[in-house]
C-alpha cells in the first residue's frame, strides 16, 4: 500500500499552501515522516531535519536563526521538535516576518501535550494542528469512499439513519474478507509496519519492542524516570483495566504508587499518544468533569502485547478495537468531535456516545464480540432511546448483516461499519 494514501494525506496537502505552519503529531512509528516525504514529493522543494540525530540538533541550536533565513523561501521540515523546543521562538520569528509565505515549516511530533504547550506559547494563530495515528480500518482496505460510519456521521434525522443502514449491503466475498481483516486488525494492531511483517510472532516481537523503545527513550525526554520498574507494575495494572471506569486510588494501591504519581503516570500515556481518555457523556459539562473516567489505548496491538494475551476470544479487546476506530475517524475528519460513554446511578451503561456532525443526533453504541445477536445485548441501549426523539442505538459486533432490531437500533457488524 502507499502510505501516501493516509486519509489525512489531503487535509496536510491544503494547509501547506494556506497555513505558514502545520504541525502533524502522532505516536512514534505512525507513519508522520514517511507520509511527508512521499506528500511533498515532486512538490515544492524542501529541507528536512531529523532532530533526533545530535549533530543536525546541536547545529540548528546554535544556527537556527540564521538556517532558516537562508532557506526561507522552501518548505522546513523538523521531525521530533518537541526535542528542541527553544527552535519555536526561530520560528514564530521567521512567519511573522513573511506573513504572506504559506507551508513555511512542516513540524513533525511524537509528543503531544508537550508540543502542543510549547505551540500554544510560541505559535498561537500560527499553525494548524493535526494528528496521524495507526492504521485505521479503511486505510488498511485501501478505501476511499465514505465509510458506512462517516455516512451515518453526516445524517440529520432518524428516518435518513434507517435509509442508509437498509440500503447498505456488502457481497458476500467482501464481508468475509473485511472480517478477516477485521480480526488481523483486532489482534495485531495497525501500525503501518505490519504492512510487510506478516508473520504472526515477528509481530509480537516488534510490539515488544516498541514497548521499549518508549519505556527507555521517549519517557526519558519527558521526564527524568529513574525507576522503569514502578511504571512498568503501573503500565500492567492500568492495561487491565482498560474499558473500566479508572479508580486512581484503587489503582494506585495496587501498584504500590501514590495518586499523584498514577496521574503523572497516565499523563505520560497521553501525551505518548499511547492512552486516551474517555469522559462520562452528561448534558451538564460540569457533571463531565467530577465522574470517574475510562482509558483506552489508540492502538490495540500494544494492549495486548502488555498484557501477553493474543487469543481471539476477549471482548475486551474488542470493544478497545472498536472505540479506537471511531477515535481514528474523529481525529482524520478534522470535526473535533468528541466521544464519550454513558453509565447511570443504577449501571444502565452505553460503550459509546456521539452526536451527528450537525449536532442533532445521538448515538448510543453497545459493543459486544458475538457474531450472534442477542435481545438482552441492547436492553441498556433500549432504555437511553426510550425518551429522547432525536437518537439511536447500535449493537456493534460480528455478525454477518446490519439487521434492525427495533425502529431506532440497528445491529451491526463492525467490519461493516468502519469499511
Amino acid at each position: 500500500m502507499n502510505i501516501s494514501k493516509r486519509h489525512l494525506t489531503a487535509r496536510i496537502e491544503h494547509s501547506l499552501v494556506t497555513d505558514r505552519v502545520t504541525a502533524l503529531m502522532g505516536p512514534r512509528q505512525a507513519g508522520k515522516t514517511t507520509l511527508v516525504r512521499h506528500l511533498l514529493d515532486c512538490k515544492k522543494e524542501t529541507r528536512y531535519y531529523n532532530l533526533k540525530d545530535p549533530v543536525v540538533r546541536q547545529m540548528l541550536k546554535e544556527n537556527g536563526k540564521q538556517e532558516f533565513e537562508h532557506f526561507r523561501d522552501t518548505t522546513i521540515i523538523l521531525d521530533e521538535v518537541q526535542i528542541v523546543p527553544t527552535l519555536l521562538e526561530y520560528i514564530q520569528l521567521q512567519v511573522d516576518k513573511y506573513p504572506e509565505n504559506k507551508g513555511q515549516f512542516l513540524l513533525l511530533g511524537s509528543n503531544h501535550l508537550l508540543l502542543n504547550r510549547h505551540i500554544k506559547e510560541s505559535l498561537a494563530g500560527r499553525v494548524a494542528l493535526f494528528t496521524l495515528l495507526p492504521f485505521s480500518f479503511g486505510e488498511l482496505l485501501e478505501k476511499t469512499n465514505d465509510s458506512l460510519f462517516k455516512q451515518l456521521l453526516m445524517t440529520d434525522s432518524v428516518a435518513e439513519v434507517t435509509d442508509t443502514l437498509a440500503q447498505f449491503y456488502l457481497p458476500v466475498n467482501e464481508g468475509v474478507e473485511f472480517q478477516n481483516r477485521f480480526k488481523e486488525l483486532d489482534l495485531y494492531g495497525g501500525y503501518p509496519e505490519f504492512i510487510t511483517r506478516k508473520d504472526p510472532q515477528d509481530r509480537k516481537d516488534w510490539l515488544i519492542n516498541y514497548r521499549q523503545t518508549y519505556l527507555e527513550t521517549d519517557l526519558r525526554q519527558l521526564v527524568d524516570l529513574r525507576n522503569t520498574e514502578s511504571f512498568e507494575i503501573f503500565e500492567k495494572m492500568f492495561s487491565q483495566r482498560v474499558g473500566n471506569l479508572m479508580n486512581i486510588s484503587e489503582l494506585g494501591r495496587d501498584c504500590g504508587l501514590n495518586n499523584d504519581t498514577i496521574r503523572r503516570f497516565i499523563g505520560y500515556y497521553r501525551q505518548l499518544f499511547i492512552a486516551w481518555q474517555a469522559k462520562p457523556y452528561h448534558a451538564n459539562v460540569a457533571k463531565r468533569m467530577t465522574k470517574m473516567s475510562k482509558y483506552y489505548f489508540f492502538d490495540t496491538g500494544l494492549l495486548r502485547s502488555i498484557l501477553g494475551d493474543f487469543s481471539n476470544n476477549a471482548g475486551q479487546f474488542f470493544e478497545n478495537t472498536v472505540l479506537a476506530e471511531i477515535k481514528k475517524i474523529f481525529y482524520c475528519d478534522g470535526s473535533r468531535k468528541k466521544l464519550y460513554f454513558s453509565r447511570t446511578a443504577t449501571g444502565v451503561e452505553a460503550d459509546g456516545h456521539f452526536t451527528s456532525h450537525n449536532g442533532d443526533l445521538s448515538f448510543y453504541i453497545e459493543i459486544k464480540k458475538s457474531e450472534r445477536t442477542r435481545i438482552q445485548d441492547i436492553k441498556h441501549l433500549k432504555k437511553y432511546i426510550a425518551n429522547q426523539d432525536n437518537s439511536l442505538g447500535l449493537l456493534i459486533n460480528n455478525a454477518h448483516g446490519a439487521n434492525q432490531l427495533t425502529d431506532k437500533i440497528w445491529s451491526v457488524p463492525a467490519a461493516w461499519l468502519f469499511a
